[in-house]
């Protein structure tokens, strides 16, 4: 196999912490909509696939789904500040000199470069896809494999390297999530992926999308990054330590 290249990550739930900060601005929007159709699990549920596309077909109703997505996009470009993942920030500096780095999000532009400067790694990433610019995280990941110049480096300098660069092959990037539907989507690409245990879905749910690595601390994707870890790691119940 290739040495991995590229590492698109996710950022609600993979970066940042985000399962109660989110919800609790959404569960604002839809009482201002009267929105009874989305639960607490059921919002967790919207990102077993395209969150946009879910979240239409929850609510069932174009134009109310049009005022709610434009409501919760405002509210999370001008309230919406999670916790990064402890080691999380860390983790990205590791890698910033040795792979290049992009974030793909439903999340809107705006909010994921505030979050990233707020963390101090604003020029550790390379690229940024946002749900406002990019709303299929599919035609995020096309686009970044399509176009060659998306192959430059930026190691937490404010510019890029100035190299030549060689566009990627699909086994040369990885996409880092917290979700189901993320893994779908990036295997539909022909990426590989690594699943998070500590977002969004659970162990047993990520097992079952059958994602290429599945870690439990953030370091584990820097060994991964390195090819120092193992390809899959299999589902472990939970309350048992994992092995290895």
């Amino acid at each position: 196999m290739r040495a991995l290249r590229a590492l698109l990550f996710d950022l609600d739930g993979t970066l940042v912490q985000t399962r109660e900060s989110s919800w609790v601005l959404f569960e604002r929007i839809g009482r201002k909509h009267g929105l009874k159709s989305v639960s607490r699990e059921g919002y967790y549920r919207l990102f077993q696939g395209n969150f946009y596309e879910a979240l239409a077909k929850a609510i069932g109703d174009a134009e109310l789904t049009r005022a709610v997505t434009a409501d919760f996009l405002d509210v999370l470009t001008h309230e919406y500040r999670p916790l990064m993942v402890p080691g999380m920030t860390d983790v990205v500096r590791q890698l910033a000199d040795r792979c290049v780095l992009a974030i793909i999000s439903s999340n809107a532009v705006a909010v994921i470069s505030r979050i990233v400067r707020d963390a101090g790694i604003e020029t550790c990433i390379a690229h940024v896809f946002g749900g406002d610019v990019a709303p299929d995280k599919r035609v995020a990941i096309r686009s970044f494999l399509a176009d060659p110049s998306y192959a430059t480096i930026r190691a937490c300098d404010a510019v890029y390297r100035e190299e030549a660069p060689v566009g990627f092959a699909p086994e040369e990037v990885a996409l880092v999530t917290d979700t189901t539907g993320d893994i779908a989507h990036a295997k539909e690409c022909g990426i590989r992926t690594v699943a998070v245990t500590w977002g969004m879905h659970d162990r047993r749910s990520l097992d079952a999308a059958l994602p290429d690595l599945i870690v439990d601390w953030p370091q584990e994707i820097v060994a991964y990054a390195s090819g120092s870890a193992s390809r899959y790691r299999a589902y472990i119940p939970d309350g048992l330590k994992p092995v290895g």
